[in-house]
C-alpha cells in the first residue's frame, strides 16, 4: 500500500535511454547523471524535492519524494536483477511515472515489463505515462521540426500527437487492463531537452 496521504512518493521508471533523469532535473532542478549510451542509474535513488518545486501546485503534502529507479531493457540479466527493486518499491508509491519516447514504435519491451509489474499495483495510485521527446516526433520524415524559437511542437508534430497518444494508450490499456484505472488524459507529451509540456507533467505526477 502506499505509504500515507500527507506524503507522497512517485517512482520513475522506464525504459534506458528514454530520459528518465533528463526529466527529473529538468522538474525538480537536480543534477542527476545522464548519458545517451550507458546506463546511470543502477539502484534506485531516492530524491526529497524541495518545495520552491511544487509550491505553485498548492499542494498539502508534507514531504514528496521522487524515486528515480534504474532502467529495463539494458539486457535480460540486468532486468531480473532490476525486479528486486521494482517489487521493493512500486507498492510504496502513491504516483507512478513511466518514461517513454515519441521517437520509436518499439514499444514491445515496456509492455513485457509493465505486465510484470501489475500485480504490485494498488487500484488507489495513479499512474502517468510520460511520452518524452515530442521535440524529435517526425524528424526522420521530412516533417516540420520543433519550433526551438517558440519552444513549441511544430505544425506536423501537433497533428502526429493524437495519433501517437492512441498508439501509446492501446499498448498501456492492454496491459492493465480494467483492474487499474487508466484513461488517455493519463498521458502526457513532453520534451524534457526544451521544456514543453513538463509543467502539466509534474502537475499531473503531483496530483492523485
Amino acid at each position: 500500500m502506499p505509504l500515507n496521504n500527507q506524503d507522497l512518493t512517485a517512482i520513475i521508471f522506464g525504459k534506458t535511454g528514454v530520459g528518465k533523469s533528463s526529466t527529473l532535473n529538468a522538474l525538480f532542478g537536480l543534477r542527476l547523471a545522464t548519458d545517451n549510451s550507458i546506463a546511470c542509474t543502477k539502484e534506485p535513488q531516492p530524491i526529497n524535492i524541495e518545495y520552491s518545486h511544487y509550491q505553485d501546485l498548492n499542494l498539502s503534502y508534507s514531504n514528496i519524494t521522487v524515486i528515480d529507479m534504474p532502467g529495463i531493457g539494458e539486457s535480460i540479466d540486468k532486468d531480473e536483477e532490476y525486479m528486486f527493486f521494482y517489487k521493493e518499491w512500486v507498492p510504496k508509491a502513491n504516483s507512478l511515472v513511466w518514461i517513454t519516447q515519441a521517437d520509436t514504435r518499439a514499444y514491445k519491451r515496456d509492455e513485457i515489463f509493465l505486465s510484470k509489474l501489475v500485480m504490485l499495483l494498488d487500484p488507489s495510485t495513479s499512474l502517468t505515462v510520460a511520452l518524452n521527446k515530442i521535440d524529435c516526433l517526425g524528424v526522420n520524415e521530412d516533417e516540420q521540426p520543433f519550433d526551438n524559437i517558440l519552444g513549441k511542437p511544430s505544425m506536423d508534430q501537433l497533428k502526429q500527437l493524437p495519433e501517437k497518444v492512441e498508439d501509446i494508450y492501446s499498448i498501456f490499456k492492454n496491459v492493465v487492463g480494467d483492474s487499474f484505472f487508466f484513461e488517455k488524459e493519463h498521458i502526457v507529451p513532453y520534451t524534457s531537452m526544451y521544456g514543453w509540456g513538463l509543467q502539466d507533467l509534474k502537475s499531473k505526477i503531483l496530483r492523485r
